[in-house]
């Protein structure tokens, strides 16, 4: 079988094309590791039209039960590992073994979490090291934990490993935050949580697991004793794909023209993976990348019928 379309990836921006793929009556095909990508890990969303405020898995399941409404074929719990260009024919691997073909190509993969890129990092993953407070927040009910970052996910990270740990430590590279006003005047107003601007994490220590990390604030050297550290520093794009395909990029992401197309022919990219949007990386504007590439795809396929 030869598809209209395959979507790379199930967060929003895959989601909201799938929809829309089976509004056209495309013949597509949905490829996700996890549903709702990093959106999933948000335990509170708050600025999505009509949700008022919900978690990010609660607002996942509506798109993935819109989708599966729809008839949308969808092979998730799986990875593209592969994808290679022959002619007019985009010929997909993933890492089940699978092998799918398809005329046009939507890369909506999103971001991974970024890294603090200590040596230690690997050995303390899982042993008080975490990138995900929704999904471990419950393994520190009154431990003292802190989490490296000055953005929204480091800020709404905080706010709720609060309601279960005893002391949160919030470790800011910057002299200020650069979230949004209403999550900094609750984190300086939480008596729980401890904001240390000008703060870098140099070390990590412990045996077995995470016991302690070793920071530099305002340039002096401190310990802090934690059972706990949350990386929340931002996310950027996973290079797997992007560097198997020539395509025009910036800073790592993939350069989309208004109507979501790249600079390879038959392949379109939306989401957080794209400098679209004017780079202002939210759920709604990756819903709305995937509906334009969505359209963009079913009118060129329109103009280009066998």
């Amino acid at each position: 079988m030869i598809y209209d379309l395959i979507i790379i990836g199930a967060g929003p921006a895959g989601l909201t094309a799938s929809i829309y793929a089976s509004r056209y009556k495309l013949n597509h095909l949905l490829i996700g590791e996890l549903p709702g990508g990093l959106i999933s890990e948000a335990h509170s969303v708050c600025n999505f039209p009509g949700a008022n405020e919900m978690s990010g898995m609660d607002l996942v399941e509506g798109f993935l039960k819109h989708a599966q409404a729809l008839e949308a074929e969808m092979l998730l719990m799986d990875k593209v590992v592969k994808i290679e260009k022959d002619n007019n024919l985009f010929k997909i691997n993933t890492s089940s073994g699978k092998v799918f073909s398809s005329k046009t190509v939507l890369l909506a993969t999103g971001t991974k979490h970024r890294k603090l890129g200590l040596d230690k990092e690997a050995k303390y993953l899982g042993r008080g090291l975490a990138y995900c407070a929704t999904c471990d927040a419950m393994f520190f009910k009154e431990k003292v934990v802190g989490v490296v970052g000055g953005g929204n996910s480091a800020l709404t990270a905080a706010l709720y490993l609060a309601k279960v740990a005893k002391k949160v430590y919030l470790i800011v590279r910057e002299d200020s935050f650069i979230g949004e006003v209403a999550w900094i005047e609750q984190v300086k107003e939480h008596p729980h949580i401890e904001v240390l601007f000008n703060s870098i994490v140099t070390d990590l220590a412990g045996e077995e697991r995470l016991e302690s990390v070793n920071i530099l604030n305002n340039n002096k050297e401190e310990t802090l004793n934690l059972n706990g550290l949350f990386i929340e520093i931002g996310t950027e794009p996973d290079p797997l794909l992007i560097n198997q395909l020539d395509l025009k990029l910036d800073h790592g992401y993939i350069v989309v023209d208004g109507e979501q197309k790249t600079s390879l022919e038959n392949l379109w990219a939306a989401g957080d993976i794209t400098t679209g949007s004017n780079s202002f990386r939210q759920v709604i504007t990756a819903c709305s990348e995937g509906a334009i590439a969505t359209h963009s795809i079913f009118t060129y396929l329109q103009k280009n019928r066998d």
